[in-house]
């Protein structure tokens, strides 16, 4: 009989959902008025500022434990997946494509988690293929066609940041680092941004304005980002890769909620009930975690 889900990873699972989601539209917003490379730096630098303070009031003394020997290169290497190369890619597209569109490829995940987990010889449980197959099918009709122009590059883009996403999430599962959870997620945030700062720097990108900074979007952006952060690696290595990816399916549909009630997007009659038969397959995926 499986264990049932505790209540920190049932915060974490709905962190990622709800959080995640919004970040697709206003990260789009965004982009309208700040550089895609700045909207990462800021997000790095001030995500990087809240884990700290997170690290100093739960773990102060974990940062004595740190360590530069061969646990460090994993993390150097996700960190870099993470950010920049995830978040600058996701940036970008968001530039050229509808969020819709971005949050859509992220729905890919869950699938490829089930290939990765058949191709590694594990096989997943059929209620977690059903949902998973389910959703998969649902996230298409919800997302409809999203309005805007769409620019191939910016779909590459996103496709890119999906792989780099799911690359740097089984390096840190498979790396443990041995420190202490909030210090290692604090960790992988800080290289992310110093990796940021570099490429800012070689794409001599326009400088970071106060004004960019304290814009209300890009304040959510940051709380969202390390919110995400700390929920999605938290979690990665207490539940099944099929509900650690379930935020890719539920995020196209609260990202089309905020979308229409902040930005003014239309949703339409199909996306509604697309939106209902997503629900059904992400209880499928949750109810394959908690059966035996």
């Amino acid at each position: 009989m499986t264990k049932p889900l505790s209540r920190m990873t049932i915060f974490g699972i709905a962190v990622m959902w709800f959080v995640g989601g919004g970040i697709y539209p206003f990260l789009s917003h965004a982009t309208k008025t700040i550089n895609p490379i700045n909207i990462v730096l800021i997000r790095a630098w001030g995500s990087a500022s809240i884990l700290f303070l997170a690290v100093l009031i739960l773990a102060p003394k974990s940062p004595r434990s740190f360590k530069f020997d061969k646990s460090f290169i994993p993390i150097i290497i996700s960190s870099a997946m993470y950010s920049p190369l995830c978040s600058i890619s996701l940036a970008w597209s968001s530039s050229r494509i509808p969020g819709a569109i971005s949050a859509l490829l992220y729905s890919t995940l869950p699938a490829m988690s089930i290939i990765y987990l058949a191709l590694k010889g594990q096989r997943p449980s059929k209620l977690a293929i059903s949902g998973v197959l389910v959703a998969s099918v649902a996230v298409i009709f919800l997302i409809g066609a999203p309005q805007g122009s769409v620019q191939v590059a910016g779909i590459f883009a996103a496709l890119l940041s999906t792989f780099a996403w799911f690359s740097a999430t089984e390096i840190w599962i498979r790396y443990e680092s041995g420190y202490p959870l909030i210090f290692a997620i604090f960790l992988q945030v800080f290289i992310g941004a110093l990796g940021t700062t570099i490429v800012h720097f070689v794409l001599k990108a326009p400088s970071v304005h106060v004004k960019d900074v304290l814009n209300p979007t890009m304040i959510f952006l940051i709380v969202a980002l390390a919110s995400q952060y700390w929920a999605y690696l938290g979690i990665s290595r207490r539940v099944s890769p099929a509900l650690l990816t379930s935020f890719a399916f539920v995020n196209p549909l609260v990202a089309g909620v905020i979308g229409f009630f902040a930005f003014g997007q239309k949703l339409g009659v199909i996306q509604l009930i697309a939106g209902a038969i997503l629900l059904l397959g992400v209880f499928l995926v949750v109810k394959s975690e908690t059966s035996g």
